[in-house]
Parts: C-alpha cells; sequence; structure tokens
C-alpha cells in the first residue's frame, strides 16, 4: 500500500430495533403510498426493510438505518447513503430511482415469452 493511498472509511454504525423500526416504517408508509410493496425484516442481526415490485417481487432493495455525518440514514444493501431519516421522502424517491431500471428490465426479460 502507498504511504498516500486514503485510509478505508470505518463500518456503519446500525441502529437498534427500535429506532430502525420507527424510521423504516415512516419510509415503508411513503413507498406503499408510491405503489411498492415492502415488507419489515426483524429476523436477522439487523433490521432491513425490504422494498419490491408487486409484478416482480424478486427485483428489489434492502434498506436499513444506520449513523452517519452526525444523523441517521437510510443506507441500502449496495452501501448507498440514501439520505438522512429526517428527509423521508427524498429516501423513497432515491429508491424509485433506483428500482425502476432493474424492474422495467425484469420485464423486457418476459417480454417474449409465450404463456
Amino acid at each position: 500500500m502507498p504511504p498516500t493511498a486514503p485510509t478505508a472509511l470505518p463500518p456503519p454504525t446500525y441502529s437498534g430495533l427500535w429506532r430502525a423500526r420507527w424510521h423504516l416504517m415512516c419510509l415503508a408508509l411513503v413507498l406503499r403510498a408510491d405503489g411498492w410493496k415492502t415488507q419489515l425484516r426483524t429476523e436477522t442481526p439487523r433490521t432491513l426493510l425490504r422494498v419490491y415490485s408487486e409484478h416482480s417481487p424478486t427485483v428489489g432493495e434492502s434498506i436499513s438505518v444506520a449513523w452517519g455525518n452526525g444523523t441517521w440514514w437510510y443506507l441500502s444493501s449496495t452501501g448507498l447513503w440514501l439520505s438522512p431519516c429526517k428527509r423521508v421522502r427524498s429516501a423513497a424517491d432515491k429508491l424509485s430511482i433506483l428500482l425502476k431500471p432493474s424492474v422495467a428490465a425484469s420485464f423486457d426479460a418476459m417480454r417474449g415469452e409465450q404463456f
């Protein structure tokens, strides 16, 4: 490693059960109003919100709540910091931007199939 290489960021600090549940349920309400399906997952060490399309349930994203830059943030499973938890609408909009191309691509793959 060169001496000028940047240091790695520390791993995120995830919230506890009650805080994650509160913030993720707030996000779930907004996402459901936008037409997305959501499922709260509490059986893992971290509380996650699974977000997916009703028509393409295998394509989705899992969201957690993590501490960063002095506040709690929505964090995607890909490592993308979506928005601070105080800005629920912003997080929902970013998730829609992330998921819509994948959902659309899943329909394109089925376009030539005959039922």
